[in-house]
C-alpha cells in the first residue's frame, strides 16, 4: 500500500507548531544566555560544568571536593573517589567528574523492558560481565525466552528484538566470540519467527507492540487483536538493527535488499514530514493511520542505530518538541512523565543521539536533564556515567572495534580523562583534549592513527589520546514547546450502516478518516457517509484547539451486502466439544483446540478473483476458560500460502454483558488483506506452534469460531 493513504493531521497544525517553535527556541536561548557559563538553565535548575543549582540542592566544586548544600545543612565530599568498577574520571569540569566518580548502588532487579536500554547506555561499558549475564539470562535452549508474563504475550506484545540491542552492545565490548555467535543464532531464530508470523507483507513492517506500551499509550478501544495489528517504531527499528547485527556475525542470514527495504519502509511509513519527527505507531486495519505522537526513546534508538538517513536524523533531534528542562517520554504527553526510569532513559538516549548529530542545544538539554535526575537517583546516575562515556569521550563499541568520536560541548572544559576502562582483553585510559567534534589527532600509545578506532585484538593497558579542533558547524537548535496532553479517542456510536454519532469530553471538532486518509474536519457530533459504494473504513480523531490530536476511533467498516460472504464453520467442520456445557448449544458450534479442529478448511469459489479482506467471527466470552492468555491464536492460509496471524481476543468477566449469555458473545478478528485466484480457493484457519519462541504457552489457546467472512475490496 502506498504512503499516500497513511496520513495524519500534521499538515494542518504545522504552521502553528512551527511558529510556536521559532518563538520558544529564541526564548530558550535567551534564558540560557542569562546564566553565563551554564550548560543549561531553566526555572527548575541550572547546570554548570562545576556546579548544580536548584531550590532544594546546590552542588559546588571546590578543589578536589564538592560542597553539597541542602535544606538540612552542608557537607563535603571528595571529587576523585574510587569506584568498585575501577573506572575513574578526571578533568576540567568538577561537577561532571564528581558525578562520574560517585559510587552507584543500583539494584540488579528483574530483566524487564528497560533493561536492554540500560545495558546499551551504560552497563556494557561500566560492568560488561554483569551486562553479559543479564543478556544471556534470556536464552534457553538456544532460543530467546519471553519475559512478558501478563495477558499480552507473543505475537501481541514483544520486546525481545530490543534484547538484540543489548546483545550487540555486550558482544562488541567483551572478547568472547562464541557467546556473541550464540546470541546472534538465538536472535536469528526470533527474527525468522517474526518474519514468518508477524511481518506484514502488505505494509512491509513488523506488527505487534512493546510490553511497555500499556493502556496509556494505546487507545481505550484497543484489545489484543488491535494491538497485534499495530506497527510500532520501536519494534521495527529494533528488528532492523537486529538483522544488521546478525548479518555481521552470521553473514548472509538476511538478504541486504530485504533489510534495506525495511529501513526504507520505516522512513516512509513513520515519518511525519511537516513536523520533522517519526510517528510512534501505525494502527488500524485494513488502512493504517500514523498517530501524530512521538516515542522519544524509539526515535533516539532510530538515530543511534542509524535506522534513518542523516538528514532525517538531524531533523528528528532539532524538530521533535521538547519541554523546558525535560526530554518528554512522549509528545504529546500520554501520562508517562511520572515514571522515573523511563524519564531517565529518555534523557540518556536523547543525549547520545544529540551528540551523534552534533546538536549542542539538544545535548545540553538532555544531558542537564539527566544531571538533574542523577543528583538524587542512583539509576539516573548510572545512566549519566554511561552517557558521559558515550558522548564526552565518544566511546561506541562496534563489531569491528571501539570507535571513538568525542563530542565536547562548548560550555565544558578542554581536558577530560577516563582511566581503567575495560575493553575486550585490554584496559584503556582515554584522554580527550579540546572542544567540539572534529578530531585533529588520534593516537594509541603515542602512535598517530587515522582510523579513530581501537581494534578488537587489543590486549594489556594502553593510552588513547584524542585532540579536538572545534565543531563542524552550528547547532541546529531545538524545538521547545508547551506541554500538551494527548486527547482520548472519541466515542463513536453506529446509528446505522452509514450514520455515526461522535462524542468527546475534550473537543467538539473531529477529523474524519476514510480508508486511512484525512477526508474532512467537522465541528459537529454527527456524521453521515455519503456515496460510499465500495467497502469503506470510517474513523474519527479528536482535534483539540487545532494544535494537538491523538488516536482515532476504531475503524468502522461500511460493507455493502453484495460485497460480503459468510461461511459457517459448522458447515465445514465437526461440532461439539467440552467448553460449552450446554450440549444442545455445543452441538451447533465448532470447538478448535490443539488436538481437535486444529485445521478448518473453507472452499470458496471466486467469480473474478482479486483482493479480499478475510476475518473470523468467533465466541469471545471465553475469558473464564482462556484467562492465562486472554486471546487465542490461529494462522490464516490462502491456497497453501500464509496470509497472516489471527488474534482472537477474549473477554474476561469484567467485560461480560449482563444482557448476554457468555457463550453467545461474538467478536471479530482484524481483517487480513489477501489475493484470491479466479475460481476455487482453499482458505484454512490453523492452530500453530511458533518456532523460535521458547516457552510458548498453549494453555487456554482454545477458540470457538462461528463463521469466516470474505469481503470484496
Amino acid at each position: 500500500m502506498g504512503t499516500d493513504i497513511i496520513r495524519t493531521a500534521a499538515a494542518r497544525i504545522f504552521k502553528l507548531a512551527a511558529a510556536v517553535a521559532v518563538i520558544v527556541m529564541s526564548t530558550g536561548c535567551e534564558r540560557r544566555m542569562e546564566k553565563v557559563g551554564a550548560i543549561y538553565s531553566c526555572d527548575d535548575y541550572t547546570v554548570y560544568p562545576d556546579s548544580f543549582v536548584s531550590q532544594s540542592l546546590t552542588l559546588t566544586a571546590k578543589g578536589d571536593s564538592m560542597i553539597i548544600r541542602t535544606d538540612t545543612g552542608e557537607r563535603l565530599e571528595r571529587v576523585h573517589g574510587t569506584k568498585t568498577d575501577g573506572i575513574t574520571m578526571s578533568g576540567s569540569d568538577g561537577l561532571i567528574t564528581y558525578l562520574f566518580n560517585r559510587e552507584t548502588h543500583v539494584p540488579s532487579g528483574d530483566y524487564d523492558e528497560f533493561t536492554p536500554y540500560g545495558i546499551y547506555v551504560s552497563e556494557c561499558l561500566l560492568d560488561c560481565d554483569s551486562a553479559a549475564m543479564a543478556v544471556d539470562s534470556r536464552i534457553a535452549g538456544g532460543e530467546i525466552v519471553e519475559y512478558a508474563k501478563g495477558a499480552y504475550r507473543w505475537p501481541v506484545s514483544m520486546a525481545d528484538a530490543t534484547w538484540g540491542v543489548a546483545a550487540a552492545a555486550v558482544s562488541a565490548t567483551e572478547a568472547d566470540e562464541k557467546r556473541a555467535h550464540d546470541r546472534a543464532e538465538a536472535l536469528k531464530k526470533l527474527i525468522d519467527c517474526d518474519i514468518y508470523y508477524v511481518y506484514d507483507r502488505r505494509e512491509g513492517l513488523f506488527a505487534g507492540v512493546p510490553p511497555e506500551m500499556d493502556i496509556r499509550e494505546m487507545p481505550d478501544w484497543a484489545g489484543a487483536g488491535d494491538a497485534a495489528a499495530m506497527m510500532t517504531l520501536e519494534g521495527n527499528i529494533s528488528r532492523l538493527a537486529a538483522m544488521r547485527w546478525v548479518n555481521t556475525l552470521l553473514p548472509g542470514s538476511y538478504e541486504e535488499e530485504f533489510v534495506a527495504e525495511l529501513g526504507e519502509n520505516i522512513a516512509k511509513r513513520f515519518w511525519i514530514p511537516n513536523l520533522g519527527m517519526l510517528s510512534q505507531t501505525l494502527y488500524q486495519r485494513p488502512y493504517p493511520v500514523s498517530v501524530t505522537a512521538a516515542d522519544n526513546i524509539a526515535q533516539a534508538l532510530a538515530v543511534v542505530t542509524d535506522g534513518t538517513g542523516e538528514a532525517m536524523a538531524s531533523r528528528i533531534i532539532s524538530n521533535t518538541p521538547m519541554t523546558e528542562g525535560k526530554v518528554p517520554a512522549t509528545y504529546p504527553d500520554q501520562g508517562l512523565e511520572g515514571e522515573s526510569r523511563r524519564g531517565a532513559l529518555t534523557s540518556a538516549m536523547w543525549a547520545i543521539a544529540s551528540a551523534m548529530e552534533k546538536n549542542g542545544d539538544a545535548w545540553a538539554l538532555s544531558y542537564a536533564s539527566l544531571v538533574a535526575k542523577s543528583v538524587a537517583d542512583g539509576y539516573a546516575l548510572r545512566l549519566l556515567q554511561g552517557v558521559t562515556l558515550r558522548t564526552v569521550f565518544g566511546l561506541m563499541p562496534e563489531a569491528d572495534g571501539l570507535r571513538i568520536q568525542p563530542y565536547v560541548h562548548d560550555m565544558l572544559g578542554d581536558y577530560h580523562r577516563v582511566s581503567g576502562l575495560k575493553y575486550r582483553n585490554g584496559t584503556l585510559n582515554v584522554t580527550v583534549r579540546g572542544k567540539g567534534d572534529v578530531v585533529s589527532t588520534f593516537s594509541i600509545d603515542g602512535v598517530i592513527s587515522a582510523e579513530g578506532k581501537v581494534g578488537t585484538d587489543i590486549e594489556g593497558e594502553h593510552e588513547v589520546e584524542i585532540v579536538l579542533a572545534g565543531s563542524t558547524g552550528v547547532s541546529d537548535g531545538i524545538n521547545v514547546a508547551e506541554r500538551k496532553q494527548m486527547p482520548r479517542a472519541p466515542e463513536v456510536t453506529v446509528e446505522s450502516p452509514r450514520k455515526y454519532s461522535i462524542k468527546s469530553g475534550e473537543t467538539g471538532y473531529f477529523i474524519v478518516y476514510l480508508n486511512g486518509a484525512v477526508d474532512e474536519i467537522i465541528g459537529r457530533g454527527q456524521y453521515e457517509l455519503y456515496n460510499a459504494a465500495p467497502v469503506t473504513a470510517v474513523s474519527f480523531e479528536a482535534d483539540v484547539a487545532n494544535t494537538v490530536t491523538g488516536y482515532a476511533s476504531k475503524n468502522r467498516l461500511y460493507i455493502p451486502a453484495k460485497d460480503s460472504v459468510s461461511i459457517a464453520c459448522s458447515a465445514v467442520a465437526p461440532t461439539g466439544g467440552r467448553v460449552l456445557a450446554n450440549k444442545d448449544l455445543a452441538s451447533k458450534h465448532v470447538e478448535s483446540t490443539r488436538y481437535k479442529n486444529a485445521r478448518i478448511v473453507f472452499d470458496y469459489e471466486s467469480a473474478s478473483g482479486g483482493g479480499y479482506y478475510v476475518r473470523l467471527r468467533y465466541l469471545d466470552g471465553l475469558g473464564i476458560v482462556n484467562k492465562n492468555r486472554q486471546y487465542a491464536l490461529r494462522v490464516l492460509k490462502v491456497n497453501g500460502e500464509q496470509a497472516g496471524v489471527m488474534v482472537l481476543s477474549q473477554r474476561g468477566p469484567e467485560m461480560w454483558s449482563p444482557a448476554e449469555d457468555w457463550a453467545s458473545m461474538c467478536g471479530t478478528t482484524e481483517p487480513i488483506a489477501v489475493e484470491l485466484a479466479r475460481g476455487r480457493n482453499e482458505i484454512a484457519v490453523e492452530y500453530f506452534t511458533p518456532n523460535g519462541v521458547a516457552g510458548f504457552d498453549h494453555d487456554g489457546n482454545t477458540a470457538i469460531p462461528v463463521a469466516l467472512e470474505l469481503i470484496k475490496r
